[in-house]
């Protein structure tokens, strides 16, 4: 049921034509005294009329509810969750999105630390979300949510991989020296010298101190090449953190 009703909207509704009624004296102020053209104040009557039918039909439409001319404050409140609602189909329960600035949102709870929401407080959004974030800590009158700090929200590959969480990692970079041999060789040019044998070159140094085995260290340090190595303890990209929030009611 709907109350509110559009009004002249036959094809020959006796209306002053609009090209007319925009530059009309009654339009621009008001009526006056005497003789009142009923063109003139039915299509006032009909703009007041058809905006009022249009927002009555939102609500019918979208709560599937009885909307009344009689009952103005359900008439508020009712517009109030058609609004709402309709919000929910734009960002549906479940949707997360992200804010460089601390706020606040109504129906919103912030995802940035995980953890656990009441399946009845927060029943929409547990039919959802359902058990998939839940930790072994989870009552059983509860139900988690992602843990978003420092994870970055990529697309997954697979249907399998929506919803998992993937630790941080880089490929292995493997490497080394096939053989390496440090000695003292005594030659017939100099007394004493030392050679370092390597799969592609060989390096040979003068000692003159004696013949004897030398300790030969090598050294790798990524840092020294290009600072950003050494800077984070695990995989860290260039990034601005932000709050995140998930669509909760």
């Amino acid at each position: 049921m709907n109350e509110f009703l559009p009004f002249a909207e036959a094809e020959n509704a006796n209306l002053i034509p609009f090209s007319e009624w925009q530059n009309a004296a009654a339009r621009l102020s008001g009526f006056s005294s005497g003789i009142a053209r009923s063109n003139q104040i039915n299509r006032a009557i009909a703009q007041g009329a058809n905006i009022s039918y249009a927002i009555a039909k939102f609500i019918e439409r979208t709560l599937k509810e009885d909307v009344y001319v009689s009952q103005p404050d359900l008439l508020v409140d009712q517009f109030y969750r058609a609004l709402l609602e309709m919000s929910y189909r734009t960002t549906p329960i479940g949707c997360i999105l992200t804010f460089p600035v601390q706020v606040e949102i109504e129906g919103f709870v912030v995802s940035n630390f995980g953890g656990d929401l009441s399946r009845t407080d927060y029943d929409k959004l547990f039919a959802v979300y359902g058990t998939k974030f839940n930790v072994s800590s989870t009552p059983a009158t509860k139900f988690g949510i992602p843990n978003l700090a420092y994870n970055f929200i990529e697309a997954a590959g697979q249907l399998a991989e929506i919803g998992c969480f993937v630790k941080a990692g880089l490929p292995n970079i493997p490497g080394g020296w096939l053989s390496v041999l440090a000695y003292n060789q005594k030659d017939s040019e100099s007394p004493y010298s030392m050679i370092a044998r390597f799969p592609d070159y060989i390096v040979t140094t003068k000692n003159s101190t004696g013949a004897s085995w030398q300790n030969t260290t090598f050294s790798f340090n990524a840092g020294d090449l290009n600072p950003i190595y050494g800077s984070a303890t695990t995989v860290q990209v260039s990034a601005l953190r932000s709050l995140c929030l998930i669509r909760a009611y």
